[in-house]
């Protein structure tokens, strides 16, 4: 759309008018995804925001929309935390105010993309709402999140919230089909690992680890499901050789197990591994139904403790050593 990839266009087509009609706000959330290609969305935005062609913007034409495109207009500033930092502070934001009363050098508008809104602070936030209180005509802010939740209700009641909704699977297929043409055989497996995200698409194809590491997840059940002390060294290994992969490997043991059951309800049509169907097929004659959702459960928690830093040696043995009977 316009030369920019998203997948909302009915969306950013309304979004676009409102600027055609002279009815555009000054601060919006995009809400969703990153794969939903919610920074995208917002530069062709910011791009139609800036172009001088009000009527028809963004023209693609002009020397505002070639900038625009190439990131090099000097309208369209990207908002993110410091070389150093890993969040978006409060005297981040007394900068971003300095410069917003700072006049646009060539559009009419002056545009902010905070390009992930969960890491401002909460001081940011509140340093941020002191911006409002008289923002100039020409400035235009827009904060990318996954999840709105996560921001101050007073800046959600400041903003109008543009929610970007996961994509159909027949639209991911198309998607997938055409853009990775050699991904035939994958291809149902990722229609339905995508989960309406077009980006895990393209994270998954391009990750060469992928595979590999979700095949010896997939072997690697029976020793997870097991109450035998060796099976709890060959699970504290696996996690050794693939440290910074643990998170990955407690997704795709959840999804894996989540399948088990459904294979167990009869319920096949809705599993998500449908390439690894008789691997699952063969753990869930093996596992009653009962202990696989109480392996489920250990599994999130595991994730839970992941985050908290619990040491890797210790949560593989936490997984493995406590579990009772697991075999039919």
């Amino acid at each position: 759309m316009y030369g920019y990839e998203v997948f909302h266009e009915e969306l950013m087509k309304n979004l676009i008018e409102s600027v055609h009609n002279g009815l555009s706000s000054h601060a919006y959330i995009f809400e969703g995804d990153k794969g939903l290609m919610t920074y995208e969305a917002a530069r062709l935005f910011a791009a139609a925001l800036t172009c001088p062609n009000t009527s028809i913007s963004p023209c693609g034409t002009c020397q505002t929309c070639v900038e625009s495109k190439a990131d090099t207009n000097p309208d369209i500033i990207y908002v993110h935390p410091q070389k150093d930092k890993k969040s978006i502070g409060a005297d981040d934001m007394r900068l971003l105010a300095e410069d917003v009363a700072v006049k646009p050098f060539n559009s009419m508008r002056k545009v902010y993309i905070i390009e992930d809104g969960t890491l401002l602070t909460e001081a940011a936030q509140n340093t941020f709402l002191k911006t409002f209180e008289e923002p100039p005509e020409y400035a235009v802010f827009i904060i990318l999140i996954d999840n709105s939740v996560t921001l101050l209700q007073t800046i959600l009641s400041r903003f109008t919230l543009i929610h970007f909704p996961a994509v159909s699977e027949e639209r991911i297929r198309r998607y997938i089909s055409e853009k990775y043409p050699d991904e035939k055989e994958r291809l149902p497996f990722l229609v339905k690992y995508c989960g309406g995200i077009p980006g895990t698409a393209d994270a998954v194809v391009n990750d060469m680890e992928f595979e590999n590491l979700r095949e010896m997840a997939v072997e690697k059940l029976f020793s997870l499901a097991s109450t035998d002390r060796k099976e709890a060294f060959i699970i504290q290994k696996f996690f050794d050789e693939n440290k910074e992969n643990v998170n990955r490997i407690l997704e795709f043991w959840i999804s894996f197990v989540r399948d088990t059951v459904l294979l167990q309800l009869g319920a096949q049509e809705k599993i998500l591994n449908i390439d690894k169907k008789d691997k699952l097929r063969n753990f869930s004659a093996r596992v009653n139904t009962n202990t696989i959702i109480m392996l489920y459960n250990r599994l999130v928690t595991a994730q839970k403790m992941l985050k908290r830093y619990v040491n890797i040696k210790g949560l593989a043995f936490w997984l493995t050593l406590k579990n009772d009977k697991y075999y039919n």
